[in-house]
């Protein structure tokens, strides 16, 4: 696990990420996982996603971040596919397709 100190609101909080998670997100924004920028360059981007939210109140947010990091790293058409069946719930009448 990689930790990672952000702020949430006007509190301080470590969020703990998955190795592979946290690697493969360095690479996704350009950087190797084992250079000195990897750590920095993630927590920026974990921030921005607090900020972009900006919900102070959040719980959970170690494990709101990785469902962010997840959407993030995968195909497009995936995360749409997830997040468009997830707002209909299960007895919505689309069904996921990828085409």
């Amino acid at each position: 696990m990689k930790r990672y100190h952000v702020t949430l609101g006007s509190k301080r909080t470590t969020v703990s990420l998955d190795t592979l998670l946290s690697d493969l997100l360095a690479i996704r924004l350009g950087c190797m996982p084992w250079s000195p920028d990897a750590h920095l360059t993630v927590r920026l981007w974990l921030q921005q996603q607090l900020d972009r939210d900006n919900d102070p109140g959040r719980c959970l947010v170690s494990q709101w971040l990785r469902d962010e990091a997840l959407l993030f790293l995968v195909d497009k058409s995936l995360s749409e596919a997830y997040l468009d069946d997830l707002l209909d719930g299960p007895s919505g009448s689309k069904s996921a397709s990828l085409g």
